[in-house]
């Protein structure tokens, strides 16, 4: 894409990469939903903070997003 982000990872295709995190998780819908919330426990002192601020079903939704952008 012409994107030029500064601030964060490129998106695109995300859901079609075998794994995220470093290949500590597999690019599911559940697993960007548990990356999302709960970045830190999963990869300690990785540069993307945590979001709590989304509910399980926002968490959900954001999650089969994600693993559709193939």
């Amino acid at each position: 894409t012409p994107a030029a982000g500064t601030i964060g990872p490129d998106l695109t295709h995300v859901g079609g990469r075998l794994s995220i995190a470093a290949a500590t998780l597999p690019s599911t819908a559940t697993s960007f939903a548990r990356w999302i919330s709960d970045n830190q426990h999963i990869k300690p002192n990785n540069r993307m903070p945590a979001f709590g601020i989304l509910s399980n079903d926002q968490l959900a939704a954001l999650g089969a997003y994600l693993a559709a952008l193939k």
